[in-house]
């Protein structure tokens, strides 16, 4: 009986590193007895475990995305060999010598694979595994090995295979650029809301101070947490010492709680822009990244002209 064997993949090997430096995070900040150490813990413990893997999942994206670009010039190099009358393995080995960008070590691989004996029919079946993550190519691969064992017409089916990825390409890039005016107006938003709390800030929290003053007659308003007693507390301290604003006064409760909603808004947002821009939420990483960026840029020069945290 065959034993079967388990091979981790790199993202497996990422993650089950990334779990690890987390607990031993967690078990730092558990140790420490401090709550708000603990609660600081396990934000960075979740992003630590989360981001490389968003980042792994778009990379794999990205190269799905250029091998599907790069496909129909392979089949068109093939098709050219065939037609010359070279056998379909025989054209597979040439044309891992042209340069295909990223899609070239799969095209090496497939002839590697056939310059050891292994027969065109596991060949195909194997690339077609690997090119899983693609619906359109599995597909297309598919096809074309069926043709190829029931002694089909190779040529034509390539043909019609390498027109249809093609055509498939230009409808995505032509509903791209129809939806690009929606990615911009959700940047937009993005901003909008930016200056929306500087807004808030400015004109709110004034108003709150004075009402206070006035029914009170005493002091100005403070910090409602009154100390790190629980994660959310805990988390707003921390934001109001990365802005270097004085922890105990409500500009910082405010603009903290402001910088978490700009924060969660800016991450699905991005995710948004990705399923409408190229219809995957995994390619809207990138997007997430930059609108994260931006808002916390943001908020550091509105803090440093005064706009927030006072």
């Amino acid at each position: 009986m065959k034993k079967m064997k388990f091979e981790m993949t790199p993202q497996m090997k990422t993650l089950l590193l990334c779990i690890i430096v987390s607990a031993a995070l967690l078990a730092i900040g558990l140790l420490s007895g401090d709550i708000g150490v603990f609660s600081n813990m396990i934000i960075i413990a979740v992003f630590i475990v989360v981001v490389p893997q968003f980042l792994m999942g778009y990379e794999k994206f990205r190269s799905v995305r250029e091998y599907e670009e790069k496909f129909p010039l392979f089949l068109r190099d093939v098709i050219e060999s065939l037609r010359s009358g070279m056998p379909f393995h025989k054209a597979i080995t040439i044309a891992s010598k042209i340069d295909y960008g990223k899609f070239s070590k799969e095209v090496k691989k497939m002839a590697n694979q056939i310059s050891w004996g292994m027969p065109l029919n596991r060949v195909l079946d194997i690339f077609t595994e690997r090119m899983r993550r693609s619906k359109r190519m599995e597909l297309a691969l598919r096809t074309i090995k069926e043709t190829y064992m029931s002694g089909g017409d190779v040529v034509t089916t390539l043909e019609s295979v390498a027109d249809s990825i093609t055509t498939l390409d230009d409808i995505d890039k032509e509903r791209k650029s129809l939806l690009n005016q929606y990615v911009v107006l959700i940047y937009a938003i993005c901003f909008l809301f930016i200056g929306i709390v500087a807004a808030i800030n400015k004109l709110m929290v004034p108003i709150f101070t004075s009402t206070a003053q006035t029914i009170g007659g005493f002091g100005v308003l403070s910090n409602p947490c009154g100390g790190a007693e629980n994660p959310l507390c805990s988390m707003i301290y921390f934001i109001s010492n990365v802005f270097s604003i004085n922890p105990e006064s409500i500009g910082a409760y405010y603009t903290s709680l402001f910088f978490l909603m700009s924060m969660i808004e800016a991450i699905c947002c991005g995710l948004v822009v990705g399923q409408i821009s190229d219809n995957s939420v995994v390619a809207g990483v990138k997007h997430s990244m930059i609108m994260v960026v931006i808002s916390f840029a943001a908020f550091g020069i509105l803090v440093r002209l005064k706009m927030l945290g006072v």
